[in-house]
């Protein structure tokens, strides 16, 4: 799994050793279009890698049923609640195309990044540069969804 993750943006700027550590610990995974890979408000044990495909995130709103928050492809970082705290997931997972995964026990990352602090440095910098993206498009999203349609544009 080495040379599939080493091509990925999350690991690109990533020391060799550190990508080594971390393809010692995942696992390749399939899934055809259409596939749930986890739903808000469940609890969930593991934490992905896109390494091929397109997943949609989307939340629930009342009275307007799953709105897209985002899509994530190649590369792209997917379900950090369960690396930072055991919390339910706050976003439902849905792969859009036929998606190649590496799949992580979030409990065993979290284990190896407090035995191992260099690794741990590095990992959550990438999966923290992760987050920042994640919320910055989920910001801009968020104003849409918010959005008054018939509101007028405030100068």
């Amino acid at each position: 799994m080495h040379t599939t993750l080493s091509d990925t943006s999350f690991c690109r700027n990533l020391p060799r050793e550190i990508v080594d550590v971390l393809s010692g610990k995942g696992e390749t995974r399939t899934l055809p279009a259409h596939t749930v890979l986890f739903k808000e408000g469940e609890m969930h044990d593991f934490v992905y890698l896109v390494l091929q495909g397109r997943i949609v995130l989307d939340i629930f709103v009342q009275g307007r049923g799953h709105v897209e928050l985002q899509t994530l492809s190649d590369g792209e970082f997917l379900g950090w609640s369960p690396l930072i705290m055991q919390s339910p997931m706050s976003v439902r997972a849905t792969t859009l195309t036929d998606t190649v995964l590496a799949k992580f026990k979030a409990e065993q990352l979290r284990e190896l990044c407090e035995q191992n602090h260099e690794f741990g440095y590095y990992f959550m910098k990438q999966v923290a540069a992760a987050f920042v993206k994640r919320l910055r498009a989920t910001r801009i999203q968020m104003l849409d969804l918010f959005a008054h349609p018939n509101d007028e544009p405030k100068s």
